[in-house]
């Protein structure tokens, strides 16, 4: 076993670069009110802090008062913030496509996407949002790793008690191929976990991409629990700690079969 640890540990890349997705240091917001004004809302928004140089964000409520559903990302704070009105539902999507407006744009239909997993936004007014599926350029995200030791970062700031979201990961290379991930994100206010990690490994992501040649990205949550309110500070591409690694040697990669749960911070 010392031996498999040690071979595992001296195989992690030097090159384990972490990738800032966003920080959310730059404001933009989008709001949606049930039976129009709007039924949903969309906006692109421009800064430095961006991978790619833009952020676009899209909102859908599905019923409850004039508050609606909104979606913000609050310089003031650097979070985003995903929030529900009284008795409200709602879903929302950002995108992370370059400006989003190359010759590969396509309408991606988030609330009809195939596969085993159930469809996304089974509520949803209409989720179907542009998406230049190679407005990145091709970005490496691997940094010199292998999926199984890269893994999305999430730093999540706030999670209502007794909330409930559906999450969706959407990953895409510059040829159009999806790789993408859905999970039910359950914080039970019984306990002192949150029922979930807030951190998601490429190897956990169904579909077959080339992770080194990425040209979108993006994600989406829908709540399932009315007044949902929740926020992030970050999202980030960050290597596997040489410690987990280890682990996952020394016990012959059955760690990884492990819920993923992440205590609150």
């Amino acid at each position: 076993m010392l031996a498999t640890a040690t071979a595992v540990c001296t195989a992690v890349p030097a090159s384990a670069a972490t990738v800032v997705i966003d920080d959310f240091s730059t404001s933009g917001a989008v709001a949606s009110n049930f039976g129009g004004n709007p039924a949903t809302d969309s906006q692109s928004t421009a800064g430095a802090d961006i991978i790619g140089g833009e952020r676009d964000l899209w909102v859908s409520t599905d019923g409850g008062d004039s508050f609606g559903s909104q979606f913000e990302a609050s310089a003031s704070d650097g979070e985003l913030n995903f929030t529900n009105g009284s008795g409200t539902t709602g879903q929302a999507i950002v995108i992370y496509d370059g400006n989003g407006a190359g010759a590969t744009a396509q309408t991606f239909s988030f609330n009809s996407v195939p596969g085993p997993d159930a469809p996304d936004f089974p509520k949803a007014f209409s989720a179907s949002v542009p998406v230049d599926t190679a407005g990145l350029g091709g970005l490496d995200f691997l940094q010199g790793n292998t999926i199984t030791n890269r893994r999305f970062e999430f730093d999540v700031t706030s999670f209502d008690a007794d909330g409930v979201l559906q999450f969706e990961a959407y990953v895409w290379d510059t040829t159009g191929d999806l790789a993408r991930f859905s999970e039910t994100l359950i914080n039970p206010s019984s306990t002192d976990e949150l029922d979930f990690s807030t951190t998601l490994k490429f190897d956990e992501f169904t579909g077959v991409i080339d992770w080194t040649d990425v040209g979108a990205v993006a994600f989406s949550v829908e709540s399932e629990t009315a007044e949902f309110d929740g926020s992030i500070g970050s999202i980030s591409v960050v290597p596997l700690p040489a410690s987990a690694l280890l682990l996952l040697g020394g016990l012959g990669g059955f760690a990884a079969v492990g819920r993923r749960r992440r205590r609150k911070a």
